[in-house]
């Protein structure tokens, strides 16, 4: 039984890969045109993680997006708009740092908005799919955008 549960892992993860291809093989993004990072599952990145402007994170009910006009919005699975980050016109780059801080900062650097979550090294930002966003320090919540449905 153990042999054919191996197997059957190994198929479909071939599988996956001969779909999807390789993961170096990403192709350029169009202007304009946002990058998802990864499949369509419950999204868990650790620090530290950027997503640049026109970049977004993905589970099956939310989708963490770096917008191009500066702002980070958190969209349903319906594509409507359910948290951002009011920085439209500011926002370069949204940083999930090692002390556990989730900040948007403008292209010169200037932190414009922030989870205030520091203090949390080894945290986890975490896009889920009851579409919220939610930032853990082991099994503890400690920011959520709270968007979840």
């Amino acid at each position: 039984m153990r042999k054919k549960v191996i197997t059957l892992l190994a198929t479909a993860t071939l599988a996956t890969v001969a779909l999807i291809g390789p993961a170096n093989a990403a192709p350029a993004a169009a202007p304009g045109s946002v990058t998802v990072l990864g499949p369509q599952a419950n999204q868990t990145r650790y620090a530290p993680f950027t997503l640049n402007r026109n970049q977004s994170l993905s589970s099956n009910t939310a989708r963490l997006v770096m917008q191009s006009d500066g702002n980070l919005v958190v969209y349903d699975e319906f594509n409507r708009a359910r948290w951002a980050s009011n920085t439209v016109g500011q926002g370069w780059t949204a940083r999930f740092q090692t002390d556990g801080n989730f900040v948007v900062y403008t292209a010169s650097n200037r932190a414009v908005w922030a989870s205030n979550t520091n203090g949390h090294p080894g945290s986890r930002l975490v896009v889920q799919d009851d579409g919220n966003v939610v930032i853990y320090d082991g099994s503890q919540a400690i920011w959520a955008t709270g968007t979840n449905h």
